[in-house]
């Protein structure tokens, strides 16, 4: 178990029990681009497409709520399951992440926008009443509530620091920084997540793959922990790149939803003589996404091990196998030693919401286990799609199952899109709430009942 750094302003760690001497050196090996065929395994060639393939989803056309203007969404459908109806419900420019206030108010950030946005539910079938909560933020990202001595208390990341307010009847009161001074640049979208006096929160890595990350100060590609009072701050978690979905299980226990690198050198030693090559077909699909389990002394791998999907098309309790540039021959970190990865998802996601649904109105069917939405690919040929799906927890197994979708649409056949799924969460009248960050919306999805 790692010891946790003797800093507690800064998040780190020290005595790394996998990592092998010399782990901050940069190795280095020239990339030469192929467009050779991938062949090692079909399994792991296709698993990423084959894990989410369509359901029985069908086009909804989406309604609209009174007062509310549907934007780009005008006259679009959303694929949705038999009998689920689907509403452009409200409009906030730069939707982001959602959290449930305990006053009935739905509240969404806004990233760049540097806003945080109370949504009050109105009657009559007209939109809620959108009112600005705080403004004036770097770029608020992740939204949690804690309850502390008999005051609700909203917690937000905030790029480079995560605040807290007081929260009562729809407005907030005595902001102060719990954590201050996180670095920025690369993947600074912070979520943070609270059970009891304690936030567990994500610091993304700034590049795609350097360990200089692991070598930072403070260390970045980490999960953290601090107290609401802004003591006690610690890494639990490392090698986790970037990390930006984090929600608790059934069974107590944190998951994080992980976006693995991009652009990653072919790592297997085979007859193909693609080893150390940028191969298009592998990058297609290769690494897959990550769900894992965090706990206290987590190792994730990231740069030096990269999840494998040999032999695993149900992506699966994943390995990793040695990343080329990075780790060749594990002589850096034994990938034999990293916690496995829960269940993979189709490379290229861009995974930014994930939240356990126990707990909630939703039908039985939706109501243990996790929705999880991506925002679909930067770099990927054709782009990897928006997407919300559900992912059934296994109670004996204490884990989550391969996810089945539930939300697609949002990206017409020729790859372009109108819209981009950031989060998803149940509300308390049974429906689910959908963020766009590029149309701006928020959409109330109602499954059948």
């Amino acid at each position: 178990m790692r010891t946790p750094h003797p800093d507690s302003t800064q998040p780190g760690v020290h005595g790394k029990r996998r990592l092998r001497s010399g782990a901050a050196a940069t190795l280095s090996l020239g990339l030469v681009m192929t467009l050779g065929a991938y062949t090692r395994d079909d399994l792991t060639l296709t698993a990423g497409a084959s894990a989410m393939a369509p359901g029985t989803l069908s086009p909804v056309a989406l309604t609209v709520a009174g007062g509310v203007d549907p934007g780009a969404a005008a006259g679009r459908s959303l694929n949705l399951r038999a009998g689920w109806s689907a509403e452009v419900w409200a409009n906030v420019p730069g939707a982001r992440r959602l959290a449930w206030a305990p006053d009935g108010r739905l509240l969404v950030s806004t990233g760049a926008a540097g806003s945080i946005v109370a949504l009050t539910p109105a009657l009559g079938g007209r939109g809620p009443a959108v009112t600005t909560l705080a403004g004036g933020l770097n770029h608020p990202q992740g939204l949690a509530f804690a309850k502390q001595r008999g005051r609700h208390i909203l917690v937000a990341g905030d790029r480079s620091r995560i605040v807290a307010w007081d929260y009562a009847d729809g407005t907030v009161s005595n902001q102060r920084a719990v954590v201050d001074g996180l670095p920025t640049g690369g993947h600074d979208r912070i979520t943070p997540v609270v059970r009891g006096d304690q936030i567990l929160y994500n610091v993304g890595s700034r590049t795609n793959d350097d360990p200089i990350d692991r070598t930072s100060t403070p260390q970045r590609a980490t999960v953290a922990q601090v107290k609401l009072d802004g003591t006690g701050n610690r890494t639990v978690a490392t090698g986790v790149r970037n990390g930006s979905g984090l929600s608790f299980a059934p069974d107590g226990t944190l998951f994080a939803a992980i976006n693995q690198a991009d652009n990653q050198p072919y790592p297997f030693r085979d007859d193909t003589g693609q080893y150390g090559l940028q191969v298009p077909a592998y990058i297609n699909e290769n690494p897959v996404d990550q769900i894992a389990r965090i706990t206290k002394g987590t190792e994730l791998g990231w740069p030096y091990c990269v999840p494998d999907t040999t032999g695993r098309p149900d992506l699966t309790n994943l390995g990793y196998v040695a990343q080329p540039l990075r780790n060749p021959d594990g002589t850096v970190l034994d990938c034999a030693d990293v916690d496995r990865t829960a269940l993979g998802l189709p490379a290229h996601s861009a995974v930014l919401g994930f939240a356990f649904t126990h707990g909630s109105t939703l039908p039985k069917s939706l109501s243990r286990g996790a929705l999880i939405t991506v925002h679909g690919s930067w770099n990927r040929t054709p782009p990897r799609e928006p997407s919300v799906s559900y992912s059934a927890w296994d109670n004996r197994k204490r884990t989550l199952t391969p996810p089945q979708p539930l939300v697609t649409g949002f990206q017409n056949a020729d790859g372009t899109r109108w819209g981009r799924s950031v989060d998803a969460i149940p509300g308390p009248d049974g429906a689910l709430y959908v963020t766009d960050d590029a149309a701006g919306l928020v959409y109330r999805l109602t499954p059948a009942r």
